[in-house]
């Protein structure tokens, strides 16, 4: 493979990771814009849940991409500091500040609602940031099976997968939960983290980026299914949401898989066929993991910001507001942190921006910007 083309690999990756970062963001600001839902934000709600299963899908996807053959050095030592340290850290600062929100409003004590939050979040991953354990198990079972993938079949494994998958969420989308304590905060978010529900966007990862040149070459094959995919499953989505057939608004839906998969494969298919991704793009990839890490506490200073203003803004208007200053702010509270000694290990480190000269090889810290997939 030319460098042209690895470093148009590049682009393609900053291309779908700044979607799926803008798609939380996103999601989130309609959240908290739209106090009364109706079909149209419901739909738009729904549709943007594509972002997290697409996280998962990259982060395997670099690792496979660049090393087919055996695991990159010190594979555990990055892992450890610019994804645990960051999942900690925030699960700590999250619980904290829930803590006192929790006890300003009750007779809680303070250090008892944040011990309370405290475990449940770095235990159990029950704040936003669920989905980096979600990529630490695949980080186990990459390190454990990827020898192994190699050697399958993918015409078996994905398929096998899929079913695996599917069962999975089959099971809690349609089983109705056990009516205790326990069971009903299982259906209702822990069983978001065992990696049974997100398994085929691992293995799917794993052999688009093992099997690159094919992957882009069925990409351009069926190039009118690609485009076509994500009207097709996403209205599929939307019809089964307004008829109740799924209950809730939620990537964690046997549907969901399908437009997941259309959009990722989609986003790839315009990184390859422009010339050159956007700036903007770029940048936003580089943050990412940032955004995905501070954006919800800068939309709680928004909230409170917009509260005191002596006017009710329409529900778009919040939605740009809540949007554009929180992704703002996110990035100077990462670019702070990043100049700080050891605080990038608190928001994870600034991703590189596009190569400027031809080298003889590509590392994965140069395709993936975050610390979630950094080398």
């Amino acid at each position: 493979m030319t460098w042209m083309e690895q470093r148009k690999t590049i682009d393609e990756v900053f291309l779908l990771r700044s979607m799926a970062c803008l798609g939380i963001v996103f999601l989130h600001s309609f959240a908290r814009s739209f106090l009364e839902t109706n079909v149209i934000v419901n739909s738009m709600n729904l549709l943007f849940t594509f972002a997290t299963p697409t996280f998962v899908f990259i982060s395997i996807f670099i690792l496979a991409r660049s090393y087919k053959d055996q695991l990159p050095t010190n594979f555990w030592g990055k892992r450890v500091k610019f994804v645990l340290f960051p999942y900690l850290l925030f699960g700590t600062f999250y619980a904290g500040s829930k803590g006192l929100e929790v006890a300003l409003s009750s007779d809680t004590s303070v250090m008892g609602a944040f011990w309370y939050f405290l475990w449940r979040h770095i235990l159990l991953g029950d704040y936003h940031g669920y989905f980096i354990l979600i990529i630490l198990q695949f980080y186990v079972l990459y390190y454990f099976f990827h020898s192994h993938l190699k050697k399958w079949n993918p015409k078996v494994v994905l398929p096998v997968a899929f079913l695996i998958t599917s069962a999975y969420l089959g099971f809690f989308n349609f089983v109705p939960p056990i009516q205790t304590p326990v069971g009903e905060y299982i259906w209702a978010k822990l069983y978001w983290i065992p990696f049974f529900g997100w398994l085929f966007y691992f293995t799917l990862a794993y052999y688009c980026g093992r099997y690159y040149p094919e992957f882009v070459a069925l990409l351009q094959k069926h190039s009118k299914f690609v485009l076509a995919g994500p009207v097709v499953t996403g209205s599929l989505c939307v019809y089964l949401f307004q008829i109740d057939v799924f209950g809730k608004i939620s990537s964690k839906q046997i549907d969901l898989v399908f437009f997941t998969t259309s959009m990722i494969f989609f986003i790839y298919y315009v990184g390859m066929s422009i010339k050159r991704v956007p700036d903007f793009f770029v940048f936003i990839s580089q943050y990412a993991f940032g955004i995905y890490l501070f954006h919800p506490l800068f939309m709680a200073f928004i909230y409170i910001g917009l509260s005191l203003i002596p006017l009710s803004l329409p529900a778009l208007i919040q939605v740009a507001i809540y949007a554009v200053v929180s992704v703002i702010l996110s990035v100077i509270a990462t670019f702070i942190m990043n100049k700080i000694p050891l605080g990038h290990y608190v928001s994870g480190k600034i991703g590189m921006g596009r190569t400027k000269a031809p080298k003889k090889e590509v590392s994965s810290s140069v395709i993936v910007p975050q610390g979630v997939v950094n080398k």
